[in-house]
């Protein structure tokens, strides 16, 4: 049987001809994502935002939206509204550093893919979506070697990436080369779910929503679901999010001023807290109870943070977030309790999607027989 990962092969021996290397010991050593980089991520995307003052929700007869809003489960039965469901996945493995007189690069081999469920009205759900590609991240330190690479990479689906070049992970050039090269994994597969949603959003309609796991705060999608002025009907599930902030709820001398946790522990079982606006209001989010306090170990368990991108600028109905809100909390029925440690925060058709993507992806095992130093 040809070896799976021949493409790549062939660009590692190409990096050996150019410079020296020092193998990962252990062969490829596969560099877990914790979910907490998903809040790291919530922190770089809001950076310089840590107090949320104005609240970007109208209510139907005007004046102040609650601070909690009651959003009893929506069934699929009643308004079968989300349709579509996205999520992305990442492995990223560290092969070597690459050694010159000059300079050194690690070297990261990466499989990054994304995938859209389609959800019918029976409840069965299928593959609408699923693209996967792999990645070779290494620092442009020399041209000579970029070339090479790019010439060995040109006509494969490799994917050759640049772990000194910014972007909104990543940042710039300083600090540990290896960390940002799995952080350039990471942003990759953003861009790749930016383009599912993308070619996904023609299907879209104010009746047929997709739910994307993840912020939409990264600039490819705000700029992409903000192209027609109008609201996309893409709603973005964060399970784990930034902790840093707080919220000033009303005016004058009876205004309270709430830490995210206060917030969050007020907070009732099937209820929403009012929605507050991020960079000026072209991004709204708020949080929603999917679960009962009591079953959880910790307030914050069991709480989902939900997201639109709003090119309006303008207040959204408390009615369409109410309805959001309603259909998010119908979808907490079926959980992989046991399997993931978000459970608690999982929506499950999300849960099928990124558990299709991981299903494309080659093992650990295969990479690292496959990818071996001659």
């Amino acid at each position: 049987m040809a070896n799976p990962l021949q493409a790549i092969i062939e660009a590692l021996e190409q990096a050996a001809r150019e410079a020296d290397v020092l193998p990962a010991s252990g062969q490829a050593t596969l560099d877990e994502s914790h979910p907490d980089a998903e809040e790291r991520e919530d922190a770089l995307l809001a950076a310089g935002e840590h107090v949320y003052d104005t609240l970007w929700e109208a209510p139907e007869g005007g004046g102040t939206p609650p601070l909690y809003a009651p959003c009893p489960a929506l069934s699929r039965e009643e308004d079968h509204l989300y349709r579509y469901f996205m999520d992305g996945s990442f492995r990223s493995y560290f092969l070597g550093t690459l050694l010159a007189p000059q300079w050194e690069s690690p070297l990261t081999f990466g499989q990054i893919g994304a995938c859209v469920l389609r959800r019918q009205d029976d409840g069965t759900v299928e593959r609408e979506l699923l693209h996967a590609r792999q990645i070779l991240a290494v620092a442009k330190h020399s041209d000579a070697l970029w070339e090479a690479l790019e010439a060995r990479a040109a006509d494969t689906d490799i994917l050759l990436a640049d772990i000194l070049e910014g972007d909104e992970l990543s940042g710039d050039a300083q600090g540990d080369l290896r960390e940002k090269a799995t952080g350039k994994v990471r942003w990759q597969m953003h861009l790749l779910e930016a383009q599912v949603i993308q070619e996904c959003l023609p299907r879209l309609d104010g009746d047929r929503w997709l739910v994307a796991d993840g912020s939409l705060r990264f600039t490819p999608l705000q700029e992409m679901l903000s192209a027609d002025g109008e609201v996309a009907p893409v709603l973005g599930i964060a399970k784990n999010f930034r902790r840093d902030v707080r919220f000033r709820y009303g005016r004058g001398p009876r205004a309270q001023d709430l830490t995210l946790y206060r917030l969050l522990a007020g907070l009732p079982f099937a209820h929403r807290t009012a929605a507050f606006g991020a960079l000026k209001g072209k991004v709204v989010f708020w949080y929603v109870r999917l679960r009962e306090q009591g079953q959880m170990e910790y307030p914050l368990m069991g709480v989902i943070k939900a997201e639109l991108i709003n090119p309006t600028g303008e207040a959204l109905p408390s009615g369409l977030i109410d309805r959001l809100s309603r259909a998010l909390v119908a979808e907490r029925s079926v959980t992989p309790h046991g399997r993931d440690r978000r459970w608690h925060a999982h929506l499950y058709p999300i849960f099928l999607a990124e558990t299709a993507v991981k299903s494309s992806f080659y093992s650990a095992e295969v990479v690292r027989s496959a990818l071996l130093w001659r």
